[in-house]
């Protein structure tokens, strides 16, 4: 029997001695894995911060750096030119930015300045070129006078008006860009001012049997002289050159609120519908223009039209096919040309 009950005591002492040892690991286990958890936490937490202070770093140099070239930004969106001056401090980027638009500005100068030598000669050589011509067309007009045959010396005649209208037509076209440096606004008398183009184009009026009116034209407007005749001797020319057999142009004029409003009405072959909006687009012909003998250029109206905004009046148009053609010139009172 003692030696039952010694076995039995080793047994239960070799048991409790395992699950003391058991127990002991299960609780290192706990610490252990306690103690990982807690580290993970702790990285994921530092990340979590380190991540928000630095997009708030990151939000902070953005709009620092919007701030800083704000300037420059609102030049781009306006499409304005850029200045190396916007640019403000002393980095190397900064520095390298005004070295480039420095560089480009430099660069785009030469080209402007070589371009504008370039106009200029072309300028010079029309205007010699146009001086010229007119000495040969004066004297086929003076030639023509001394002809026997009556109907050679009016063809003659016609076509030498013809040739001076284009000339003079290439005179301003050649001058377009320029021309308005000495553009000079005075006190015109409508009246005058129409009878003096009629006279222009007596000639041509008279071989295609045009009838002209005139209607309540007395009326003072404020324009330059020598533009608004080449505005006016283009309409008229066009008129003549779509007219019909016995064409008619009628002249009136009347005011408004701001100012005086002349309107030119030719009944000739009118203006299709889909083309009125756009006979002032340059080099814009039309129907008319591609079909009729004497073919247009597209560039007479599209001139008149820069004409008449840089004076700063207005031209409308208005058609109806095979009836009429109407265009009305807005002359406005002195203070509106002073936003000029």
């Amino acid at each position: 029997m003692k030696n039952i009950s010694v076995i039995i005591s080793i047994k239960k002492f070799k048991y409790n001695s395992s699950s003391y040892c058991f127990s002991n690991i299960s609780i290192e286990n706990k610490y252990i894995f306690t103690m990982v958890i807690i580290i993970i936490k702790n990285i994921i937490y530092l990340n979590f911060l380190i991540l928000i202070i630095t997009l708030i770093f990151f939000i902070i140099d953005y709009i620092n750096l919007k701030n800083k070239y704000h300037d420059i930004q609102k030049c781009i969106e306006s499409n304005e030119d850029i200045d190396k001056y916007l640019i403000k401090g002393q980095s190397i980027e900064e520095n390298i930015m005004k070295a480039i638009i420095e560089n480009l500005k430099s660069k785009s100068n030469e080209e402007i300045k070589e371009y504008k030598k370039s106009l200029k000669e072309l300028d010079e050589y029309m205007a010699k070129w146009i001086h010229e011509i007119k000495i040969p067309i004066s004297a086929l007009n003076m030639i023509s006078d001394r002809l026997n045959n009556v109907e050679d010396s009016i063809d003659i005649k016609n076509q030498v008006a013809k040739i001076n209208f284009l000339v003079n037509s290439i005179l301003y076209s050649s001058r377009s860009s320029s021309m308005f440096e000495d553009v000079f606004f005075n006190k015109v008398n409508l009246d005058k001012l129409i009878k003096s183009s009629i006279k222009n184009n007596s000639f041509l009026l008279i071989k295609n049997n045009i009838e002209v009116s005139l209607e309540n034209l007395d009326y003072i407007v404020f324009t330059d002289i020598k533009c608004i005749s080449y505005i006016l001797d283009q309409i008229i020319n066009n008129a003549i050159k779509y007219s019909k057999e016995e064409g008619k142009i009628e002249f009136t004029a009347k005011d408004i609120d701001n100012g005086v409003v002349l309107s030119i009405k030719d009944y000739g072959i009118g203006i299709n519908e889909e083309d009125i909006g756009r006979v002032f687009d340059k080099g814009f012909t039309g129907s008319n223009g591609r079909d009729r003998l004497y073919k247009s250029t597209g560039m007479g109206l599209y001139f008149a039209k820069n004409m008449v905004d840089k004076l700063g009046h207005k031209i409308e148009i208005n058609s109806q096919k095979d009836k009429f053609t109407s265009f009305n010139i807005y002359f406005y009172d002195i203070s509106d040309y002073l936003n000029l």
